[in-house]
């Protein structure tokens, strides 16, 4: 039987500023396998006030590290067994280099590259040791990874969401796990969440140090994207970890496939239809507005989308080349109208035209609940008040900043239940919400003699 043993690491700091110069050295894994490669990135600024005529970085390394690469900003380097010097020529005051060396050790034990950077120029030197850890025991673990898409039909120039989740599934925690997610052509990268996650850019690749993942652990990433051209879009996704044994290199990639398409035919226009007032229950400014099909067809759904705001679109589910949008999520035949409630934060009125109000035709959205096992639906609603104009206010207990979404259906089994978007994020331990009917539901409550709530708790 193999036994199988967790390596222990030693964590030494990389880091050590000199005055005069920006110095920075990071190592790519603080413990790696016999036989695999380190890459050391080494940043230097200039800080010295004077041109430099000359710099040197001098990387002093063992005679059990093998030279496999380096790739420096600028400047020359040579070898000299296992030891590495970059020669950055003449350096100008504030100018930045970046230097990256890869070496390969060849036996166990502890590494140290002493780096050191000096110039002929001045009388400053920089220089810090990096210690890392060569191990021969096997460290196993399940990587895996896999993606999820948006839920709505992305149009050209959406921004749409997706995510890529890293997991652990042991039996031991996995170090240095690094997870690269690759975008198709033809998108702009608009964000990653969690914001505070580093990455590096190599091409269409984002590279992520994941750092440990524990046994049975995972690490989930957002990507927002702007698509630009209708088609089929493939977005991928892989994981793996220097130093450790994957049992099942199967799950290790994966890959979804997004159709963008263009807005569908149809004739559509969108025109304020009252005066911008405060809503004192939710303290919004709110504006209606009628959604007419002047067109000979019906339409599965219609969008509107809101240009040129100076305040936010608070009930906005998605937003179109830096537009917001609403939908009606519901058939508007031809020659119809429908009326629609946009609401605005902050409080009081704004200048806003007709001009703003672009309509569109779209497939229809899909409003299904999550499945259960995805949620907390076990909250509990502690008033529903039927209110003077007819809309229904429901109210329940929350935790401060946590997201909560209100599901409704016309009967009391949910068996046609849909999301009443967007999502609320708790503003305090109560919330209270307003169902007005469109854009928020299909129908405003006064039109339904039966209409029944949940809510549930995102994870």
């Amino acid at each position: 039987m193999l036994a199988v043993f967790l390596a222990a690491t030693i964590v030494v700091s990389t880091k050590a500023e000199a005055q005069g110069f920006g110095f920075s050295v990071t190592e790519s894994a603080n413990s790696i396998l016999v036989s695999n490669s380190v890459t050391y990135t080494i940043n230097i600024t200039n800080l010295t006030g004077v041109s430099l005529t000359d710099a040197l970085v001098t990387n002093l390394l063992p005679a059990s590290v093998q030279f496999v690469s380096a790739n420096p900003s600028q400047g020359t380097y040579a070898t000299y067994g296992s030891d590495v010097v970059f020669d950055l020529g003449g350096f100008a005051y504030l100018n930045v280099a970046q230097l990256i060396l890869t070496v390969q050790p060849t036996t166990n034990g502890f590494i140290t590259n002493s780096v050191t950077l000096t110039s002929i120029s001045v009388t400053n030197t920089a220089s810090t040791n990096v210690i890392l850890q060569v191990t021969n025991i096997v460290i196993e673990s399940d990587l895996g990874v896999f993606m999820t898409g948006p839920a709505q039909a992305v149009i050209t120039n959406d921004w749409m969401t997706y995510g890529v989740t890293a997991t652990n599934l042991g039996p031991n925690a996995a170090p240095g796990v690094t997870l690269t997610n690759t975008l198709p052509p033809g998108v702009i990268l608009k964000g990653v969440s969690p914001a505070n996650q580093t990455y590096s850019v190599m091409g269409s690749n984002l590279i992520f140090n994941l750092g440990t993942l524990p046994d049975d652990g995972s690490a989930n990433l957002q990507f927002t994207v702007q698509p630009t051209n209708a088609g089929t879009l493939t977005f991928s996704a892989s994981v793996g970890a220097s130093g450790v044994l994957d049992t099942n290199t199967a799950n290790n990639y994966a890959s979804t496939n997004i159709i963008v398409i263009d807005y569908l035919s149809g004739t559509l226009v969108a025109v304020t239809n009252s005066a911008q007032n405060l809503n004192l229950q939710n303290g919004l400014e709110e504006q209606s507005i009628s959604l007419s099909n002047t067109g000979t067809n019906d339409v599965p759904a219609a969008r509107v989308v809101v240009t040129g705001l100076t305040n936010h679109l608070f009930n906005a589910v998605g937003t179109n080349n830096a537009s917001p949008f609403v939908y009606y999520s519901a058939t508007l035949p031809a020659g119809q109208s429908v009326d629609m409630l946009l609401q605005f934060s902050p409080r009081g009125s704004f200048p806003f035209a007709n001009g703003q109000l672009q309509a569109f035709a779209v497939p229809l959205p899909d409003w299904t609940p999550p499945p259960a096992s995805s949620t907390s639906t076990n909250l509990n609603i502690t008033q529903i008040v039927t209110l003077t104009n007819g809309n229904m206010l429901i109210e329940w207990p929350a935790v401060t900043n946590r997201i909560y979404t209100v599901v409704y259906s016309d009967n009391s089994s949910f068996s046609n239940a849909m999301i009443a978007p967007p999502s609320i994020t708790a503003p305090a331990n109560e919330v209270q919400w307003i169902d007005y009917g469109p854009p928020t539901t299909v129908s405003a409550p006064t039109n339904s003699s039966n209409r029944f709530y949940r809510v549930f708790l995102n994870q």
